[in-house]
């Protein structure tokens, strides 16, 4: 055989050899995520773990408490969320409230099904949640970041079943939160197999999760422990995370959070970290204004995850409002 057609050979053979390999390891790359078994610190032991069946898959809550008014802890919309948020503060309101902390779905240890879901479609969760849950009572909703946005909504179109709202730093809104994604996830978002890719390679490491709370949600990164280290990275990598996290990149979870709270008639309070950053107290003071029967708690030197890095504050903060009734204070 000529030597030229034995180089065309070879160069056929390392090409297709490249493209197998590219093949396979894109395949690996792709793959969905095992199941691997969530944390015990996920929830506190002394809670019980049952699951609520909604029509959009079964919801996984912590309960604990005594047969008293319910008060429901909703977390937050990101990577590796869960009710785990909140697991260092709901215990310390066992003795006054029947204490419900769940995994919207999607998140945490409930359901993770690959459907495209709407802010809409969570509000609607969360009723079905309350009608499964409360026995008929009104129930107090603390909720943080864009969770606190669909209690917003929630009060808005059922205040029957909201007594009251307190809001860590609530979001939601298009021009609050989703313009912040940077623009390739927000791509990223139209293409399976691309988020996907990006989802289970850079976006749910280990070290992109301590980054992101660290530099995002911490205002003091040393106070970012190995345990919430291990159920976020745990939770981020269980399999089907990535899709609820492909809604929120799409936008499809936005809220219009000041058009809903003026149409909130409950009592509602808002906590806000003091520390420059994002969301930021100026935002905490324009919601403050679109809400008709509002108040202000600043928590210092804390940010968007202050349930995890300073509980024994925000128990404290918690406490005033349940107790004291509804303070404003602005500033």
């Amino acid at each position: 055989m000529p030597r030229g057609d034995n180089k065309r050979l070879v160069g056929v053979g390392l090409g297709a050899g490249l493209l197998g390999a590219i093949y396979f390891a894109l395949r690996y790359a792709i793959r969905p995520a095992g199941k691997s078994l969530l944390p015990e610190t996920i929830s506190p032991r002394s809670f019980r773990t049952r699951v609520v069946h909604t029509s959009f898959g079964d919801m996984i809550y912590h309960e604990g408490g005594v047969s008293a008014p319910p008060l429901v802890f909703v977390h937050s919309i990101g990577l590796g969320a869960s009710s785990y948020e909140w697991s260092k503060v709901y215990p310390a309101f066992a003795d006054r409230f029947r204490v419900l902390a769940p995994d919207l779905i999607g998140f945490g240890e409930s359901q993770r099904p690959d459907v495209q879901r709407s802010a809409g479609d969570y509000v609607q969760m969360l009723a079905e949640f309350l009608h499964g849950t409360c026995r008929g009572e009104t129930a107090i909703l603390v909720g943080s970041g864009l969770g606190g946005g669909f209690c917003a909504q929630l009060a808005s179109q059922h205040p029957d079943l909201v007594s009251r709202l307190i809001l860590h730093m609530p979001t939601g809104d298009r021009n609050f939160g989703f313009v912040r994604l940077r623009r390739s996830a927000r791509i990223a978002a139209k293409a399976g197999l691309l988020q996907r890719f990006l989802y289970r390679n850079y976006h749910s490491s280990r070290s992109a999760i301590r980054l992101w709370l660290s530099r995002g949600k911490f205002v003091d990164p040393e106070r970012v422990s190995e345990e919430a280290l291990e159920v976020y990275t745990t939770c981020a990598q269980q399999s089907g995370a990535e899709h609820a996290i492909r809604n929120f990149h799409a936008g499809r979870l936005n809220v219009e959070l000041e058009a809903r709270l003026r149409s909130v008639h409950v009592p509602v309070t808002f906590l806000w970290g003091g520390e420059p950053g994002f969301p930021s107290l100026a935002r905490g003071k324009r919601l403050l204004k679109a809400t008709p029967n509002g108040s202000l708690n600043v928590l210092p030197r804390l940010g968007a995850f202050a349930a995890l890095e300073d509980p024994e504050a925000v128990i404290d903060v918690l406490n005033e409002q349940l107790d004291g009734g509804l303070r404003v204070v602005r500033g």
